[in-house]
């Protein structure tokens, strides 16, 4: 999808301080052989703020950013993977109240690792259609009981914080491009598990790689093949987000990758991308901010002045269902 008048006003983030893998290799919380393998050096942990707390705070910054009137905002989306402190209640209303949104409409998105992205491009069409600002936001912590970050999945170690950007149809810091969204429910099935519950499972951890093997076993695939298909789509994704944008790949300067471990990474860079235009040392040092990663990877390479005027970024998503989105924005303004 090819977006006019879209704009990233403002970003900003609530990122607790990291904790580092090593450490956690010694304590013997996580195995030194997927440390070895997935790169990741330090993950964020809160030890405070609720989810959603992280998410307005990341929006206030956000709006600040974008200067924006919060009264302005009229659709608020806010994405998460996790328990977000309270059973049935709606977090993006609380997001919206505790950012001064409160007569926006407020809706949870869902879709996992995806979601942010997804956000992104329902986002878009809003703007499109209403000419007034939306505020996306995601927010997540991934404690004990129910998730151990360094054991519940394979390949993925998650961390901690609140992530938000604020789109407009008047200008800001980059401009939206082109989405492409490409999408295999059939996969659903992957992290699924055995079996449906009556009611949560109170005591027991979320264990993502059982449901995996689950998976593998009941179809007698092996794990190479069963990461092509997810891996064609991501490749489908980014290829279409270019066309959509008419830009080459060489005319992307930096491109914001799940923080997700190299094995994610090593598919990123199958496109067609060098790890150097990434943001792995960033995403590296964070963990798998749940479906934040890629407004975290946007906003650094913003505040820190990675991007200038001009150059065009890629962010990559893609999340358990199964969905990939893709976007290009272009820098329009320095920090």
């Amino acid at each position: 999808m090819k977006w006019e008048n879209v704009y990233i006003a403002g970003s900003g983030t609530c990122l607790p301080l990291a904790v580092d893998a090593l450490d956690a290799v010694e304590a013997g919380d996580y195995d030194r052989e997927e440390y070895e393998t997935n790169g990741i050096l330090s993950v964020l942990v809160s030890e405070g703020l609720a989810p959603p707390e992280m998410a307005a705070e990341a929006a206030r910054t956000a709006l600040k950013r974008a200067d924006m009137d919060p009264s302005a905002v009229t659709l608020l989306l806010h994405s998460s993977l996790w328990f977000q402190g309270v059973d049935m209640w709606p977090a993006a209303a609380f997001v919206a109240n505790q950012a001064g949104c409160v007569g926006a409409a407020s809706f949870d998105v869902l879709q996992q690792c995806n979601g942010g992205l997804g956000a992104l491009e329902i986002g878009a069409r809003h703007v499109t259609t209403t000419r007034t600002p939306a505020l996306l936001t995601t927010g997540d912590r991934f404690c004990p009981p129910g998730v151990d970050r360094w054991r519940s999945d394979l390949g993925i170690v998650y961390g901690d914080g609140g992530t938000a950007l604020a789109l407009s149809p008047e200008g800001g810091q980059a401009r939206l491009l082109a989405t492409c969204t490409v999408a295999d429910t059939s996969l659903e099935q992957v992290v699924r598990g055995a079996e449906f519950h009556q009611v949560a499972q109170a005591g027991s951890v979320v264990d993502i790689r059982g449901r995996r093997d689950h998976y593998l076993d009941v179809t007698g695939q092996e794990l190479l093949d069963a990461v092509a298909r997810p891996a064609r789509i991501l490749h489908r994704a980014v290829a279409g987000a270019l066309a959509e944008a008419e830009t080459e790949i060489g005319r992307i300067a930096r491109v914001v990758t799940p923080a997700a471990g190299r094995p994610m990474l090593n598919l990123v860079l199958l496109a067609g991308f060098e790890e150097s235009v990434t943001t792995w040392e960033f995403g590296r040092r964070t963990g798998h901010v749940g479906s934040g990663d890629q407004y975290a990877g946007l906003h650094h390479l913003i505040n820190e002045g990675l991007v200038s005027p001009g150059d065009r970024v890629l962010l990559v998503g893609g999340g358990a269902g199964f969905t990939c989105t893709c976007a290009v924005v272009e820098i329009t303004e320095g920090v």
